[in-house]
């Protein structure tokens, strides 16, 4: 059998009128069915071109105007496939005339209700489908649900489409642009003609067919039936049987539609009385008091504005914003109390009753609150869960091939966790893992491997999103690039800095939650999953740009979403958290190292992301678990990582001593010094005032008190030599440093206080003659840091002996790779061991080769010895530490904490005795239970 000849087909739509012809010559042929008899021999005709050429045949000329549309629908549509092959497929070139070749048509016999608006104005717009495609290409991910985003239209034609819908009613076809058409199917033309007459029904009957509409558009298909005299004859069964196989078909109830989002409306808080605060009662002393000032007396309405415009201008590069007549600075560390401020704020206001109900829109109808899309909650009732829908894979769990960084055998493991959780229908997972054990490149991994499984099955799925913080996105891009190489996971989309602008839509304004509109031009994506390449690209943002523009990500159906340092969204009320239970992913992960800071429901809210349901109601879980004690945080644990009939565990927590034994050693020790004379009268001064002090007075003067431990006069014009000597901290991070030093080593200081921070490097290159002393902290810029990694790093290839760093623990604390330094010294410690550990992992974590010491410098008062705040602070951290290894125990900083250090600070037992610091880190070690383990030479004791 041969080749298709080269013949053209001229069809006379409206007729079963058609000629082959060969050079412009009329040809005799023959058919049956797909084979055609010409002068050359039999051929075998191309499934679209038979299937357009039957379209034609079984046309009736002037039969009514909707079924004239409807063949130009049908045959435009058989011929699109050869439009697509033609420049490949040599056996069926395809020419257009040019009235075709112009001509866009579509056919919908299928449609979907897309709610907009509030609960209140019951309003929705009408999505057409093809019932074909969907069968053929619908957007699935595996899981059989339809998304919004395999819809026949999207874009200005889905808008045009709506718009001729609201203006002229239910008619055969709607003009979508220019030469471009959508034919209503004649058998589904009475679901649109229903949606379209509701749509303008009272509110109470409009609300009510949004909840059901399954009903009027039954009943509109049986009358249609009738009318057209197709139940005749038929009994009742067969009369149903007709109906339901009709009207099933015809409404498409999508994710969008049928899950979370059913709708938008302007942000309310809840009036909660369920959460409470997961702030910090650490105040950072990294402000100016003028910023201080600003900061403490700003409403939580504007302090959340100021939290949005920071991370802005961090995105452009801008240095600082101007608020409420001040100056402040836009870096990551103020963006941070700007945000516990808020939450501080708003806990606080939280359970208070309120005399009237909150009135959303103001008087010149504009919106007084950021419009976002509007989600089911599980605070009270168990309103939303997620079912689990095994999903297909074709490809075997194995490393992908592009991945060209070997694995370790814990991040094989994680990989094939992933697979499985993935491949067995949970909604999501949270990769609590250590910092250091390599999480991201686990992930990356499986985002391969989820790309690649997309290819094979041929079954189009989404893109992948990536939320991270501003301060890892440089991070992100970089490991992809480093682990897989360019291009790896697709087309990289930059949602964030200028690029978020760059893809706005032209004319467009402001951000999508002013009016509740999706104002950036994503349409390449939804073509891209329509034509099966959705695969082909991941989104890159940061928290912020998700909850600005949430109705734009919100519209597309992601294979998956990544939420990098996911304990951003652990306040399941903020802004935050709403726009990411919005995101409309088939899988979900979220990666921290510290899945719980400050309290229990952190935990909640994380999992409210990832897989809602299983930790039950937001009160029910509170109720259970809010007061952690070891029977209840180990009921907590296995309900969170063990697996359940048969699935694998929808979490995971691997200590870096358990899974990563090759990793070189890693040491802890304690450097105490007894307080100079200037210090420890300082330290008595503050220590006498905390005791007599009311609550909120006693809390300030808890933070001087860890100030002054830290140096009793941080403003001192003192030279470099003396200054040290002021201070027992100083005295022996010096002693430390001297040694590293002699060893031709490199360190990374720990300091919270800014000018400590500009004082230290100050006295360290003065005392060591360094040239150069980088330091990274809140202020640094994104681009900045990574310089700063970069040129320390370099002593991996290069090493040049003895150098330091200086870093904020909180600016610093995450997302940092500093392996060419083997020490780091906490010259301030906070007290969330947590933190702490995070900033041990910036040296002590894969890719490190060599032994790790962390030190610590305490300042012991010499007749409080035990009882200094050095000594009680370390036993604080130690518990929480001890606790946090085998169950799920807040490590963060809590009103509790410091009523704690309140408590044991009053203790006024004074003691002089021959060796005090000897006494005071026995009776410390005794107190937690331990050993005083033996005085190294040079006055350190290791913590085993």
């Amino acid at each position: 059998m041969t080749a298709m000849p080269v013949l053209v087909v001229s069809i006379i739509v409206k007729s079963s009128l058609f000629d082959w012809l060969r050079h412009a010559r009329k040809e005799m042929v023959s058919r049956t069915g797909a084979i055609l008899g010409t002068t050359m021999g039999l051929c075998r005709l191309p499934l679209w071109l038979l299937e357009a050429l039957e379209v034609a045949e079984k046309s009736v000329r002037g039969r009514s105007i909707e079924q004239d549309w409807e063949v130009l629908a049908r045959f435009r549509n058989a011929i699109q496939p050869g439009i697509q092959s033609s420049g490949n497929d040599s056996s069926a070139k395809l020419e257009l005339s040019n009235f075709l070749r112009d001509l866009n048509v579509q056919l919908a016999d299928a449609f979907s209700l897309s709610p907009v608006g509030d609960e209140a104005s019951a309003d929705f717009e009408i999505v057409p489908f093809s019932r074909q495609m969907i069968e053929q290409q619908t957007v699935t991910d595996g899981t059989g649900d339809i998304g919004e985003g395999a819809g026949l239209l999207s874009g200005a034609s889905l808008k045009a489409f709506q718009s001729r819908v609201n203006e002229k009613g239910a008619i055969p076809a709607y003009r979508t642009g220019e030469r471009s058409y959508l034919v209503v199917n004649r058998s589904a033309a009475p679901a649109p003609d229903v949606m379209q007459r509701m749509k303008s029904a009272p509110d109470e009957a409009r609300r009510a067919f949004i909840q059901n509409p399954r009903l009027l558009i039954s009943q509109a298909i049986e009358e249609d039936l009738r009318k057209r005299g197709q139940l005749e004859g038929l009994s009742p069964a067969q009369e149903q049987e007709l109906i339901d196989s009709r009207a099933e078909p015809v409404l498409i109830e999508t994710r969008e539609y049928s899950e979370r989002v059913t709708g938008k409306t302007v942000y309310v808080r809840p009036n909660l009385d369920l959460i409470e605060s997961s702030g910090t009662t650490w105040l950072p002393e990294i402000f100016g008091e003028a910023t201080a000032r600003v900061i403490r007396g700003l409403p939580a309405e504007q302090l959340a504005v100021l939290e949005r415009d920071i991370p802005s201008a961090i995105e452009t590069d801008r240095p600082e914003v101007q608020f409420a007549g001040e100056t402040i600075a836009a870096t990551p560390a103020t963006e941070h109390a700007v945000r516990r401020q808020r939450e501080q704020l708003e806990a606080e206001t939280l359970s208070a009753p309120t005399e009237e109900p909150v009135d959303t829109d103001s008087a010149d109808g504009t919106n007084e609150g950021p419009v976002i899309l509007e989600t089911e909650d599980n605070y009270e009732s168990l309103k939303w869960t997620q079912a689990i829908k095994p999903r297909t894979a074709v490809l075997p769990p194995t490393v992908p091939a592009v991945i060209r960084t070997p694995l370790k055998a814990h991040q094989v493991e994680g990989l094939n966790w992933q697979i499985e959780a993935w491949q067995t229908g949970l909604p999501g997972i949270l990769n609590a893992d250590e910092q250091g054990l390599g999480k991201t490149l686990q992930t990356i991994a499986f985002l391969c491997w989820l790309r690649a499984n997309a290819a094979a099955s041929r079954q189009p799925s989404g893109p992948v999103l990536v939320v991270a913080p501003t301060s890892l996105l440089e991070n992100w891009e970089m490991e992809v690039e480093n682990h897989i190489g360019t291009g790896g996971l697709g087309h990289l989309v930059r949602l964030y800095g200028s690029a978020t602008g760059a893809l706005k839509k032209t004319g467009a304004r402001g951000m999508d939650t002013d009016s509740g509109e999706s104002l950036l031009e994503l349409g390449f994506l939804e073509d891209a999953i329509r034509q099966g390449r959705g695969h082909d690209f991941w989104v890159l943002t940061t928290y912020t740009t998700l909850t600005n523009y949430q109705h734009s990500l919100g519209a597309i159906p992601f294979s998956a979403v990544v939420f990098d340092e996911i304990q951003a969204l652990k306040n399941p009320v903020s802004l935050r958290a709403k726009a990411g239970v919005a995101v409309n992913a088939d899988f979900h992960i979220g990666l921290t190292g510290t899945p719980i800071e400050n309290t229990t429901i952190d935990l909640w809210a994380i999992f409210e992301q990832l897989f809602p349901g299983p930790l039950g109601t937001l009160r029910d879980f509170r109720a259970r678990f809010k007061s952690p004690d070891e029977g209840n945080t180990s009921e907590l644990s296995k309900l969170v990582f063990s697996g359940k009939n048969g699935h694998p565990p929808m979490a995971r927590r691997r200590l870096k001593e358990d899974v990563a034994r090759d990793l070189p050693m890693k040491r802890r020790i304690l450097r105490p010094r007894l307080m100079p004379e200037h210090q420890s009268r300082t330290y008595e001064d503050a220590r006498l005032k905390l005791a007599t002090g009311s609550r909120g007075g006693a809390l300030k003067m808890l933070h001087h008190i860890r100030t002054v431990s830290v140096h009793p006069a941080i403003t001192a014009s003192e030279e470099a030599e003396a200054f040290i000597e002021m201070s027992a901290r100083l005295s022996s991070c010096f002693a430390v440093l001297e040694a590293i030093r002699g060893r031709g080593e490199r360190a990374l200081v720990f300091i919270e206080h800014v000018q400590m921070q500009h004082r230290f490097i100050s006295l360290v290159k003065h005392v060591f003659g360094l040239e150069r002393v980088d330091l990274i902290n809140g202020s640094t810029p994104i681009h900045r840091r990574q310089e700063i990694v970069n040129r320390f790093q370099r002593h991996l290839g290069d090493d040049r002996g003895f150098d330091l760093l200086v870093l904020g623990p909180k600016a610093a604390g995450t997302g940092l790779t500093l392996t060419a330094a083997t020490h780091v010294i906490h010259l301030s410690r906070w007290w969330n061991p947590a933190v702490e550990e995070q900033c041990n992992d910036r040296v002590h974590r894969i890719g490190q080769t060599k032994p790790v010491t962390v030190h610590m410098p305490m300042a012991i008062h010499p007749a409080f010895q035990e009882h200094s705040f050095d000594c009680l602070l370390n036993s604080l951290m130690t518990k929480k530490r001890n606790l946090a290894k085998s169950v799920l125990w807040p490590m963060g900083d809590t009103d509790d904490d410091a009523d704690q250090l309140q408590a044991m600070l009053k203790d006024d037992t004074r003691r002089l005795t021959v060796n005090p610091l000897e006494n005071a880190m026995a009776a410390m070690f005794k107190r937690e239970g331990a050993a005083l383990p033996e005085l190294s030479r040079d006055g350190g004791y290791e913590i085993v």
